[in-house]
């Protein structure tokens, strides 16, 4: 059976996404791509014609992904008891959390695409976040007074530092047990006063 240009386009962003979570995208050479796709390395550039090229398709992909993952249509307080299943999707996908992982320490300091790419997925999740807290406290939900700024800069935290304690400790601990806690503590210690819990 033949291999379509979409079929190759596809096993060459899988090979780039494949090995960026292992070795960063300054650790993958277009050569080792091509190595693990079964092509040569003008094989690669034939589809992508610079190395920039193929890491903005490796990105185009992680959105792709992430949105699978974590966008849903729910907001306020069914958007937040969602957001606490953030941790078990996270574990069933450890090449796109370490891709995440990766290639935020390369490119903290640096300037261009990919840190811009990184800021904005920032912004978005930490929006997304910031609203559904918003928007449970309007709707009763949550105390007035909560500051949906913080809550969700202390949520998105705890997701990143359990994302790298889940691969710096050999995955002993639970993402999914994890950020499942924090949010039902959240939900628990925000509760309108003399409110049942939900």
């Amino acid at each position: 059976m033949q291999t379509t240009t979409a079929d190759r386009r596809e096993a060459i962003v899988d090979a780039a996404s494949s090995l960026m979570a292992e070795a960063g995208s300054r650790g993958t050479s277009v050569a080792a791509v091509a190595e693990r796709v079964g092509i040569t390395d003008a094989g690669v550039l034939y589809h992508f014609r610079t190395k920039h090229d193929l890491l903005l398709a490796v990105l185009e992909r992680f959105d792709l992904d992430a949105v699978a993952l974590y966008v849903d249509e729910r907001s306020g307080i069914d958007a937040l008891r969602s957001i606490g299943g953030w941790g078990a999707s996270m574990e069933r996908v450890p090449q796109i959390q370490s891709l995440l992982v990766v290639l935020t320490a390369e490119h903290l300091h640096t300037d261009g695409p990919v840190r811009d790419y990184l800021v904005r997925r920032y912004r978005a999740v930490l929006g997304h976040v910031r609203d559904a807290f918003a928007e449970a406290a309007v709707d009763g939900d949550l105390r007035a007074d909560l500051d949906p700024d913080q809550e969700a800069s202390d949520l998105v935290a705890h997701l990143d530092g359990i994302r790298l304690q889940w691969f710096l400790l050999g995955r002993e601990v639970s993402m999914a047990a994890s950020v499942r806690a924090h949010v039902d503590h959240a939900l628990e210690r925000l509760a309108p006063t003399g409110s049942a819990r939900r």
